[in-house]
């Protein structure tokens, strides 16, 4: 147990040679013996500790537990926080609007006194009634096995100590401890499995933990495996960059085991901001490659997932960004994105190809036109047609992919769609031999 603890520890990189660890301490028995071992290997581990006690003042042990905390660092001149929580009436997820609590408290406390990690006591015990609680729950392979050692500031050098070594521990080294009585509450989950459903499982196996260390070490041999492919396939011909958007070859990623579809969306819709697929989402994702529907749109992360006619093509949501600019006659719009303009002019002895520009029948225009994004309800007559037309509609007619849907604007006299730039114009807008004032319409995409 030393000796894995104690190179649990040494694995940590950190700038200063004597680390500075913060130990979140309950007064309970695993946290009381990580305390002592902490307090008596100190010069083996070479780091400074300082103790946090948070009393979320919900039980009616909470003062003897911190007062047991606070002897034990008084005895020992360890500089200690006693944190007390408001008293709070909790009726759903107890457990984990507590946990947040007390890790928000315990962050307070770790960037007050500059420590470089928080340490918690969780052993390899909590990792089994946490890999029971995951699979009810439905979780994912690489969240089964949930309590990570080092998880970002949060660092865990028990959490391949098993209870039953923290309980000798306890036993030989004297350790003063108070018990939490909401420990025998068995309508809270992770209490109902430590009560009633490991001491059943321990029946058939008496010694858990190996089996639950194996399945740990497989699930992380399955990630591995899964890392590799993915890093080969992000350097395969069947993904392409372009700038900002990420083309796929849908028939070779549809053909892919999902595990690594989900690790390259994954890879893909983390780059700006990182985050993990719930149960939910990972079941609407897997429906929506399923049925594979041209068209159709997923947005994860801000990201958002188009399913095209050879490609699932990627690209960042910029619905946030929205292009709204009013622009008088003679002036100009001119951004990383697109160039646009417009001023009176004569009408044209001949029409252009070029759909760059456009000549419209300005007789009715207001003082500026407006510049925007295309709303997915704007409609408008387009050149040579009679009745209306969704834009969407248009363009998915012209066989426009959803990346260039996406990023197609409108030119407008108020609520008029003039030109849906660069493709066609209003039918209404045409000029005919009985045009009098005529505009000239000028727009680039860069």
């Amino acid at each position: 147990m030393k000796n894995r603890i104690i190179n649990r520890i040494k694995s940590l990189s950190y700038k200063n040679d004597s680390p500075h660890f913060l130990l979140a301490v309950s007064g309970g028995i695993d946290s009381m013996v990580m305390l002592d071992f902490f307090v008596k290997n100190q010069s083996n581990i070479d780091c400074k500790i300082s103790v946090c006690h948070i009393n979320h003042n919900y039980h009616s042990k909470s003062l003897k537990m911190s007062k047991i905390v606070s002897d034990y660092c008084n005895k020992n001149n360890i500089e200690h926080f006693n944190v007390i929580l408001k008293k709070q009436v909790l009726n759903n997820n107890i457990e984990s609007q507590l946990r947040k609590k007390r890790y928000n408290e315990l962050e307070k406390i770790r960037t007050k006194i500059n420590a470089h990690y928080i340490i918690t006591a969780h052993h390899f015990d909590d990792q089994i009634e946490t890999a029971l609680m995951r699979i009810l729950n439905s979780s994912s392979l690489d969240s089964i096995m949930g309590i990570k050692t080092l998880n970002n500031i949060i660092f865990r050098p028990l959490i391949d100590v098993s209870k039953n070594e923290i309980n000798s521990y306890a036993k030989k080294n004297k350790i003063v401890y108070g018990i939490d009585p909401t420990n025998n509450d068995i309508s809270l989950t992770r209490n109902f499995l430590r009560k009633k459903v490991v001491p059943l499982l321990e029946k058939i196996k008496p010694n858990l933990v190996i089996p639950f260390k194996d399945l740990e070490n497989k699930i992380d041999d399955v990630k591995d495996v899964i890392d590799f492919s993915t890093n080969q396939f992000m350097n395969s011909e069947y993904i392409n960059i372009d700038k900002e958007v990420v083309y796929i070859d849908k028939n070779y990623f549809l053909g892919l085991p999902f595990l690594m579809q989900v690790s390259i969306l994954r890879i893909l819709a983390s780059e700006k901001k990182k985050f993990y697929f719930s149960k939910n989402l990972l079941r609407e994702l897997r429906a929506f490659l399923r049925k594979n529907v041209t068209g159709s749109t997923k947005i994860i992360n801000n990201c958002i997932i188009n399913i095209d006619r050879e490609f699932i093509i990627l690209r960042m949501d910029k619905r946030n960004n929205n292009i709204y600019c009013k622009v008088g006659a003679g002036k100009k719009v001119d951004n990383d994105n697109f160039y646009f303009s417009w001023d009176y002019d004569k009408k044209p002895n001949r029409f252009s190809k070029d759909s760059t520009i456009e000549y419209v029948d300005a007789s009715k225009f207001d003082k500026q036109l407006l510049i925007r994004n295309i709303d997915k309800n704007d409609r408008f007559t387009p050149l040579g047609m009679r009745g209306t037309k969704k834009v969407n509609d248009y363009l998915s007619d012209q066989k426009r992919s959803p990346v260039l849907k996406s990023d197609t604007l409108a030119i407008c006299n108020n609520n008029d769609i003039v030109w849906v730039a660069g493709e066609r114009i209003n039918n209404k807008y045409r000029i005919t031999k009985d045009s009098k004032v005529v505009a000239k319409l000028n727009f680039l995409r860069k």
